[in-house]
């Protein structure tokens, strides 16, 4: 009996797109054999090899029928692209009538031997920004809008290797509605008429985060121990970040500082997380977690992530030059700190004014107080100003660019938001 003692494919995972695969054949010269190949659809579907498609029907033209070996057979064939993945299984049988059988170092079945090719599904990664403020309040946070300038979004094949670059173009605003007050910057110097953030407030790795939604089962009083109706995507040091409706979540420290209860330990049998701090919870409620930091984004969703982003203060165009703040004096001021101005969007509490009779000794010009209602601002120093004049807001501004890039080199195994956490970084401007 002549052998056939290799059945192989290469490669034996593909991506979601369409791709080669090229199978072989090794064995004695004469071995004989037929080839089919299967996709895992219901019902099967099966390879033509004169169309290069899978199809409903199966006729002669869909088995490769009795190829002699001479040493060894190739034969290339072309799968098709699947966003949802699958897996092909390519089958070879041998016939004793031909004097063949196939290798038990291949297969236990004389006659039949199979193998698989395993395709990965598509999954797209998409960028955008994050604040624990109202989001609704600052014009861009959150969005995904497909109106954005740049495609935030990236898609291949989960478990990609091929780094994948997304190009990040971000302008945050104000929406000007009187409530919500822009971005805080560094002050000008004599050698910069500009704002600018400080190096160390611009965008790092632990500013980054991917999120997991879940869902309680069971109540909680003080506990440490969360049972879930999932646990996926869970893992060590993520941050439980939202509870519906609890009234003690255990965060604690400030709006860009806050501290959140982390996960110590993750039970997948018993679907439970441990916490590092003790909240209060009810049953069937809807919970937030977040893994910061592109190591703990990884785990959680199998992906690996690294970004390149800066934060640059903007005009309404987004020029990086004359990017202050600017407001209108309404009403004659005399001799007081206290400045009526027709809108507060983009001015924060430790810009500083500057325009047209605007003393600036002693930091007189220095703003210590923004007023929610009837639109005053205070400074240090009393002021003389004439109604309508117009006043430069240096050290804030109502607009941020966010721009650079973030790189998948590893894309995760389901389709992954990221989100860059403005709060971590730099500082929504505020009344106090």
């Amino acid at each position: 009996m002549k052998k056939i003692t290799r059945f192989s494919t290469n490669p034996t995972n593909i991506s979601s797109k369409i791709s080669n695969v090229t199978v072989n054949v090794s064995g004695d010269d004469s071995a004989v054999f037929s080839l089919q190949i299967k996709d895992n659809s219901s019902p099967n579907k099966f390879y033509n090899f004169l169309t290069n498609t899978f199809t409903n029907t199966f006729t002669s033209e869909n088995t490769l029928n009795n190829i002699s070996i001479l040493g060894t057979f190739n034969k290339t064939v072309l799968l098709p692209a699947s966003s949802s993945g699958g897996v092909y299984d390519f089958l070879l049988f041998a016939y004793p009538e031909f004097e063949t059988e196939i290798s038990s170092s291949i297969s236990s079945n004389s006659y039949f031997a199979s193998t698989s090719v395993t395709q990965g599904k598509q999954v797209g990664v998409r960028f955008s920004t994050s604040s624990d403020q109202v989001d609704a309040q600052f014009v861009g946070i959150g969005s995904f809008s497909d109106n954005d300038s740049v495609a935030m979004k990236v898609d291949d094949s989960a478990g990609a290797t091929t780094p994948t670059t997304m190009s990040i173009s971000k302008t945050l605003s104000d929406t000007g509605d009187g409530v919500t007050l822009g971005y805080k910057y560094t002050l000008p110097s004599a050698a910069n008429n500009n704002n600018s953030l400080a190096d160390s407030l611009q965008p790092k790795d632990k500013d980054f985060f991917t999120k997991v939604t879940g869902q309680t089962n069971g109540t909680g009083t003080d506990s440490t121990s969360m049972i879930l109706d999932s646990v996926d995507g869970l893992v060590v040091g993520m941050s439980l970040v939202d509870i519906a409706d609890s009234s003690d979540e255990e965060q604690s420290g400030t709006l860009g500082v806050l501290t959140y209860p982390t996960i110590t330990d993750v039970d997948i049998d018993a679907k439970t997380v441990t916490l590092s701090a003790a909240p209060d919870w009810g049953d069937d409620k809807a919970v937030v977690f977040r893994a910061y930091g592109s190591d703990l984004m990884s785990k959680s969703t199998g992906g690996l992530f690294s970004f390149d982003l800066t934060v640059t203060p903007v005009t309404s165009t987004n020029s990086k030059t004359n990017n202050f703040g600017q407001v209108t004096v309404n009403g004659d001021v005399s001799a007081s700190t206290s400045i009526a101005i027709d809108g507060v969007s983009g001015v924060s509490v430790g810009s500083k004014i500057i325009g047209s009779k605007v003393t600036t000794s002693s930091n007189a010009n220095l703003i210590t107080a923004v007023h929610e209602t009837g639109t005053p601002i205070t400074v240090t120093g009393a002021q003389t100003i004439t109604d309508n004049t117009v006043l430069r807001v240096h050290g804030s501004s109502a607009y941020a660019l966010i721009e650079g890039t973030m790189t998948v080199s590893v894309f995760p195994t389901d389709s992954t938001d990221v989100f860059y956490d403005i709060d971590r970084a730099f500082i929504l401007a505020t009344l106090s």
